[in-house]
This record gives structure tokens, C-alpha cells and sequence, in this order.
């Protein structure tokens, strides 16, 4: 799973993999975004493990998915090196999924599956939450 960091300049670099994908990441000191920072790819990361895993576990039960939707969002310390404090996941899900069905699966997930949640710090308070969408 090699990746390769290039600095294009400023606070900016460039990611990629040996498939050809690419995403800039840069510092949010600069004035003019051109790419996601460090800390939101971590959260991307975090919230993209967990969704793939969801959808693949709900697809196995076959249960039918019309949108899942998920909601990152973390609190920082002021201190640095700003470690994550708290990070919440919130997943909508629309189609014949039960709320109680739907828990149960994140809560699976969130345990035992997504190696990206499972290789932070334990001390990082992780929030699931959750709503099915009537459809």
C-alpha cells in the first residue's frame, strides 16, 4: 500500500498510489484552499472505513440501500500537537433498514472491522450516531 507525498509548493502536497490516484492535501494556513487538510483526510478516512463496511454488511443481510450519507466531524485540542479529542460519525441511511438493525451494524463495525477507527489512539472518544430516512 505505498503512497507517495510530493510538496507542489507552499503548504501544499500532492498524494498518490501506484493505481494513479491523487488528492491534494495542504495546511489551512494559506488563504486560497486548493485541497483537504491532514486532519479532515483522517476523518474522511475514518467515515468512508466504517460506511464501505455498512453498506457490504446490509447488502449481506439484504437489506435494500437507497442513500447512506455520513456525517464526519471531530474536536481538536488547542494544545499541540492538537491530537483528536472526539470524533462523531453520523450515518442517514434511506431504505428497509431498521434503526435497531442499523445500530447494531455500526456498533459491529465500529469493533471489529474498520481498521482505520481501530488504529487510532483509544483514547479518542468515537460517537456513532444514527437516523433512518423514511423514504
Amino acid at each position: 500500500m505505498p503512497i507517495i507525498i510530493e510538496w507542489v509548493g507552499n503548504l501544499q502536497n500532492v498524494a498518490s498510489d501506484d493505481s494513479g490516484h491523487s488528492v491534494i492535501i495542504e495546511s489551512r494556513r494559506e488563504n486560497t484552499p486548493a485541497g483537504f487538510s491532514a486532519t479532515q483526510i483522517l476523518l474522511i478516512a475514518a467515515a468512508s472505513c466504517m460506511s464501505n463496511h455498512v453498506v457490504e454488511i446490509l447488502q449481506k443481510k439484504r437489506l435494500q440501500i437507497k442513500k447512506l450519507r455520513v456525517l464526519a466531524d471531530g474536536v481538536r485540542a488547542v494544545e499541540h500537537p492538537k491530537k483528536f479529542k472526539s470524533i462523531t460519525l453520523t450515518f442517514e441511511v434511506q431504505g428497509n433498514v431498521s434503526q435497531e438493525v442499523l445500530d447494531g451494524v455500526l456498533l459491529l463495525v465500529k469493533e471489529k472491522y474498520c481498521s482505520v477507527l481501530n488504529s487510532l489512539d483509544p483514547a479518542i472518544n468515537v460517537k456513532l450516531e444514527s437516523r433512518v430516512i423514511a423514504e
